[in-house]
C-alpha cells in the first residue's frame, strides 16, 4: 500500500497504488501564526498532509477505459491571485504524493483523473510554506468563497474552469484519502495545502485545507 498516488497507466504497469496523502511541509517561515489563513500546508514545504494508507487500485488497461491524458501545466484563482505552475508527480519515498520543496510550483497526480476528465478526482497539491521560499500562493485558498473560479491550463493550451463548492480544513489524521482520490465519481478538481496549528516538535502543520470545485459548463 502506498499513501498518495495514482492511476496513470502503461499497458504492461501493474496495479497502481494510490496516494494516502500529501508530502509534508517543511517548516514554516518565521511565524505560522501570521501566515494567511491556516497556511495550509498540505505540502509546505516538507511537511504535508497527512497520511492515510489507500488500498491498491487494479491500474491495468483492462481495469478502465482509456482516454487521452491532458497534462495540466497552469492554475489559478483570478479573485485570490493565485497562479502557479503545476508539475505532474506521483509519490514520493514516504508513499505521499511528491511535492516540489517550492510553494510556488503544485503537483499533479499524475496517475489519477485530469481536469479534462469526465469522471473522478483531478488532484492538485502545493506547500503552503518553505523555509527557504517563503509563504506561498496556496496560503489563501481557506479564503476561497463558495463559487470562486478556478482555471487550469494545460500544456497545450486547453482550459478547463471549475467552481468551488466546498472548502475545508481538516485534521490531518481524518482525512479519507480515498475520497479525495477518487477515480470514478463525479469528476472534480481538489487543491490541498497544509493549514491549521503548526506543531514545532514534528515540523508539521495538523490540519489539510482540501479545496473541492465542480466544472463549470
Amino acid at each position: 500500500m502506498l499513501l498518495i498516488t495514482g492511476c496513470g497507466v502503461a499497458a504492461d504497469a501493474p496495479a497502481t497504488p494510490m496516494p494516502a496523502g500529501v508530502a509534508r511541509s517543511a517548516t514554516p517561515t518565521a511565524t505560522p501564526t501570521a501566515t494567511p489563513a491556516p497556511t495550509p500546508s498540505a505540502t509546505g514545504a516538507p511537511a504535508g498532509p497527512a497520511a492515510s494508507v489507500v488500498p491498491l487500485t487494479d491500474a491495468s488497461l483492462g481495469a478502465r477505459p482509456a482516454e487521452p491524458v491532458v497534462q495540466p501545466a497552469r492554475v489559478q484563482v483570478p479573485s485570490l491571485g493565485i497562479d502557479v505552475t503545476v508539475s505532474p508527480e506521483g509519490v514520493d519515498a514516504t508513499g505521499a504524493l511528491a511535492l516540489s520543496d517550492d510553494p510556488a510550483i503544485a503537483s499533479w497526480y499524475r496517475y489519477g483523473p485530469t481536469p479534462w476528465s469526465t469522471a473522478g478526482t483531478a488532484v492538485i497539491a502545493a506547500h503552503v510554506d518553505s523555509f527557504d521560499y517563503g509563504i506561498g500562493q496556496f496560503a489563501l485558498l481557506l479564503d476561497a468563497p463558495v463559487g470562486t473560479e478556478i482555471v487550469t491550463t494545460s500544456v497545450d493550451g486547453r482550459v478547463a474552469r471549475f467552481s468551488v463548492q466546498e472548502v475545508s480544513m481538516i485534521d490531518k489524521t481524518g482525512v479519507d484519502w480515498n475520497a479525495v482520490f477518487d477515480r470514478t465519481g463525479p469528476h472534480r478538481l481538489a487543491l490541498i495545502t497544509c493549514g491549521g496549528e503548526f506543531n514545532y516538535d514534528t515540523g508539521h502543520y495538523l490540519s489539510n485545507v482540501i479545496v473541492t470545485a465542480v466544472p463549470i459548463a
